[in-house]
């Protein structure tokens, strides 16, 4: 498989350039996987007129948007370069904080906080992951996990400084803030992240028999090996979201304090550095595929064994015993089930090259962006509202999606990739 050769400045500053990527991470799914902080406070005092269901599209809007637009925001990095997609997205996302910081309706903050930061993350995203193959082509996934773990650090470090603030200086002096910090830690993204080969606009680019490269390059539809992939991985990342969601209103409904609350929601985002990094080493020792299939597993098993007992467990069993229930779901889920975040583009570049990674990946994550979306609000419609919520049933619902995700890789993947290996032996 062809190794696409960086850029020499990049060789030569290749840690300095993982560490840019890592922020834009931090900042962007960072701020995402905060959105638990924000939706306690909007449920409590700024939307407490809104049903839970709705408040929940805001978050999810951006968390997903940044993936359903992939197909695109991809594509653009491929063709107009890296750093502008970059700097695009890092205005949007600073902007959207900004933005948000002077909305007070639920229309307003889901343009802001939603749309707007979820566009701006759809445009830095995509390059932030895809550099790593070039800079660490032989340890893809170690590299890619670092990136990633930005997140992680983000998700850790954010839901302190966000309940803090909101307690302290109240929520629009509280989105100010995190835009000025979005502000310092995009910059240098903006300046170092530039793609491994020089970029040519597609108008300046010479035809090949005739015909210029498409905007949209839609011809790994007809790889099996594409479409196998594509399908495993919505139907496991449907049930990806509803534990960020869902995890800090089902601790606080079981009696544990907000505060502790925070402190998993921050532990499990702090503990995911581990699991990504860990994963990704396991992958480039053991096989990318295997790699992605296991982490999938493990996550759902996790909701069925830790997550899901710790709703249903009596109250006369005492706090103790569903406070550590919870906190063993978010241990275990931090370091098993987190990983595969960090091997999507492993495993694109893997199978299908390195070459315009950028819009491979994003192609399989608009595909897969779409049950990002609808996973949040579906766990929130079975689990209901007022005293009678049903806990188990988003947790059996996420579970059972991120199960059926892996076993679907398994058995869909598995006879192509033997088609396909069986074909490179022949062509040798």
């Amino acid at each position: 498989m062809p190794v696409t050769k960086a850029h020499p400045s990049l060789v030569q500053n290749r840690y300095v350039v993982l560490g840019a990527a890592c922020m834009v991470l931090f900042i962007g799914i960072g701020t995402v996987n905060t959105f638990g902080i924000f939706e306690e406070h909007y449920t409590n005092h700024t939307l407490r007129n809104e049903p839970p269901e709705r408040i929940i599209v805001i978050g999810s809007t951006a968390a997903s948007l940044y993936m359903i637009l992939g197909v695109f925001a991809g594509r653009a990095a491929d063709l107009i370069g890296y750093r502008p997609c970059v700097f695009i997205g890092s205005v949007l996302m600073a902007g959207a904080n900004f933005a948000a910081s002077i909305s007070t309706t639920y229309a307003q903050l889901l343009a802001s906080q939603g749309v707007m930061f979820g566009l701006g993350l759809a445009f830095a995203y995509l390059p932030a992951v895809s550099i790593s193959r070039a800079l660490f082509p032989g340890s893809h996934g170690v590299a890619n996990g670092v990136v990633v773990s930005g997140g992680a650090v983000g998700g850790t470090a954010l839901p302190y400084v966000v309940r803090t603030l909101i307690a302290s200086r109240g929520l629009g002096e509280s989105f100010r803030i995190l835009g000025y910090i979005s502000v310092a830690a995009l910059a240098p993204a903006c300046l170092l992240l530039r793609p491994p080969t020089p970029t040519v606009p597609i108008w300046k680019r010479q035809a090949v028999n005739g015909r210029r490269p498409p905007i949209f390059d839609l011809s790994l539809f007809r790889d099996a090996r594409f479409t196998s992939l594509l399908t495993a991985c919505a139907v496991a990342m449907f049930g990806f979201l509803p534990r960020y969601f869902l995890l800090p209103s089902s601790a606080i409904a079981r009696g544990i304090s907000p505060t502790f609350t925070a402190w998993l929601l921050g532990l499990m985002n702090g503990l995911s550095i581990i699991g990504r990094v860990g994963v990704g080493w396991y992958a480039d020792r053991y096989g990318k595929v295997s790699a992605l299939n296991l982490s999938f597993i493990l996550c759902g098993a996790g909701h069925l064994a830790f997550w899901l007992p710790g709703v249903m467990v009596p109250h006369a069993q005492g706090q103790t015993t569903i406070t550590a229930l919870f906190t063993s779901f978010v241990v275990y889920s931090g370091i098993f089930g987190s990983g595969f975040i960090a091997l999507f583009p492993v495993v694109v570049a893997h199978l299908f090259g390195a070459e315009n990674l950028a819009s491979k990946q994003g192609l399989l994550n608009t595909v897969v962006g779409v049950g990002v979306l609808a996973g949040p609000s579906a766990a929130y419609a079975v689990v209901g509202v007022g005293e009678g919520r049903r806990w188990e049933l988003g947790i059996v619902m996420a579970g059972s999606f991120m199960l059926c995700g892996g076993l679907l890789l398994w058995v869909l993947l598995s006879r192509p990739l033997k088609l396909a290996e069986r074909t490179r032996r022949t062509s040798v």
